[in-house]
């Protein structure tokens, strides 16, 4: 699957020259096809994330779109990739994945999004079986079965907050707090780099977009991101072999 040149091309033409100081144009979705519009039981959109649209079908595929963008050890996301062919019985049938994701350490990942109740009757367990016995690794590395209990409830607000605090940069603001914070060491609450840099609220969506950027990290993983959270100075993280 040559998975990074999916990217549809403009209608008209490469986009146009903008002043990305006023606006920046939006890339579209990579994805392999465009979520339907004619469900009456899925909840389908999009988000913007990095600049490029992010299509879903479910809350789920949004859950997981917003975390795995907020995930620092995950550095290429697609939705929608291209559709996996299989055997069942010897019939020949095909596959479209949820996402596909490339850690830092380049580890590849292949995630099939369902709502929990729908697990069992979807047969999903069993397709994923299959594909992952007929392609080894050739396609990825991991493929893997996620359910909206896969999320918790603080992380799902902590990536709708990153999704949110991203969509309004401030790379001015961002840069005073990695300046105060150049030499922090330890853990420290939010508000006291929010006290320290003078910028109120706006050094608090400051910090959240760095969380998200993986310059500072949750002290607990699981801890709900607010003025009294614990925070510390993440670690450099290097690409590794598998």
């Amino acid at each position: 699957m040559q998975l990074r040149n999916q990217g549809a091309v403009p209608a008209r033409g490469p986009l146009p020259e903008a002043d990305h100081d006023i606006w920046k144009p939006t890339a579209p979705s990579g994805g392999s096809r465009l979520p339907s519009l004619r469900s009456r039981y899925s909840s389908t959109g999009f988000i913007v994330e990095d600049g490029r649209v992010v299509s879903f079908e479910s809350r789920p595929e949004r859950f997981a779109a917003e975390a795995f963008a907020m995930d620092p050890n995950i550095s290429f996301i697609l939705e929608q990739p291209p559709r996996v062919a299989y055997r069942d019985g010897g019939k020949l049938h095909h596959h479209t994945f949820d996402f596909y994701t490339e850690m830092v350490s380049g580890r590849r990942t292949l995630t099939a999004i369902k709502h929990s109740r729908r697990v069992v009757r979807s047969g999903i367990r069993r397709t994923i079986q299959l594909i992952a016995q007929q392609t080894g690794r050739g396609l990825a590395d991991d493929i893997v079965l996620m359910t909206e209990l896969d999320f918790s409830v603080n992380e799902r607000f902590n990536a709708e907050l990153a999704h949110e605090t991203k969509r309004c940069p401030a790379p001015a603001d961002d840069q005073q707090v990695r300046e105060i914070t150049s030499e922090l060491e330890g853990v420290v609450t939010i508000d006291d780099i929010v006290s320290r840099s003078g910028l109120g609220a706006q050094g608090f969506r400051s910090i959240v977009r760095l969380i998200a950027g993986g310059f500072f990290q949750l002290a607990d993983p699981d801890t709900r991101i607010d003025y009294g959270t614990k925070i510390r100075r993440a670690k450099p993280t290097s690409p590794t072999s598998n």
